[in-house]
């Protein structure tokens, strides 16, 4: 049987996991690569044949060969497809060959009952002032056309949440959150977690010529970080944890994957909450009358001096 998860890419994603779960396959994301998948799907003696499938990127070039093993394998095979946006051609392909889950993204109106259902995972009580503010932040957009601001954003924004004292205000949410950080902040994050200083102030005086809003360079490293502390997470359990099971953990692409992977393993537990705690306070200070790129510099030092303990 071949599912196929369309609709908002972080709500897919969640659908396959979920369903991969329940029928006992590991939440391992394959490339839309014909033998790996054929091999997967075919099982084995020690565990249920089925095969999770990465199609976020793939190419017409890539999806015809793909297409051609995916109908020839057996009855009971398992193939959980991830195509949040298809093409037509797919689509009508999934109309006659597969069970489509569509998982679309909540409207405006579903949004702040999506935050409170999603707080409830991490234990937080959010009272509605709260729910509508965050849920006013994305206004509905899908996590397929924009990442950095649609759901998954959004979830990361309510991981952070739960670092601060209760009770939580609206005063307090709305001098912490930071969406759709910047795609360069990675580079500034590998420099900081590697203790190189004088690469990390270059990339930060870059950004800042580049006019760059201090207050989303906080919210690209805060978002990268918490990556990184779930990457450290999943190694505690699993020491031996590839960058494709990684990427499909974490949500991200292999490559980013087993960048964070490499961070993950150079860092400690104390060092991974301390760096939380220390964009914490600077955004709380750049959002509450503080000078913001003030606030991101001694962030930037904090954290090199973090990396320096070690």
């Amino acid at each position: 049987m071949i599912q196929v998860f369309t609709g908002d890419a972080f709500l897919a994603r969640e659908a396959l996991l979920h369903e991969a779960q329940l029928q006992g396959l590991a939440p391992r994301l394959l490339p839309p690569e014909p033998g790996v998948v054929a091999q997967e799907a075919s099982g084995g003696l020690f565990g249920p044949s089925g095969a999770l499938v990465d199609l976020r990127e793939v190419t017409e070039g890539e999806w015809k060969p793909l297409r051609e093993v995916l109908e020839k394998l057996p009855q009971d095979a398992l193939v959980l497809l991830l195509d949040p946006r298809p093409t037509a051609a797919r689509s009508k392909w999934y109309g006659e060959h597969a069970q489509k889950r569509d998982n679309p993204t909540p409207g405006p109106r579903e949004l702040a009952q999506w935050v409170t259902n999603r707080a409830r995972l991490y234990e937080l009580k959010l009272p509605a002032a709260i729910t509508n503010f965050l849920g006013g932040l994305i206004g509905g957009k899908g996590s397929y056309e924009n990442p950095a601001y649609g759901l998954e954003a959004l979830d990361q924004e309510l991981r952070k949440l739960t670092l601060l004292d209760p009770p939580l205000t609206l005063e307090k949410v709305q001098a912490v959150v930071a969406l759709e950080p910047p795609l360069s902040g990675f580079d500034l994050v590998r420099a900081v977690t590697e203790g190189k200083g004088t690469a990390a102030f270059k990339h930060l005086q870059n950004q800042m010529e580049r006019g760059e809003d201090p207050i989303r360079t906080l919210g690209a490293l805060s978002w990268q970080y918490s990556k990184l502390a779930r990457a450290w997470a999943y190694l505690q359990e699993k020491p031996l944890l590839g960058e494709g099971e990684a990427a499909g953990l974490l949500g991200m692409h292999p490559f980013a994957a087993k960048q964070t992977l490499a961070l993950a393993k150079q860092a400690s537990s104390h060092a991974v909450k301390a760096a939380l705690q220390i964009l914490l306070e600077a955004e709380q200070a750049a959002k509450t009358g503080g000078d913001p790129r003030l606030a991101l510099e001694r962030a930037v030092s904090g954290l090199l001096a973090l990396a320096a303990k070690r």
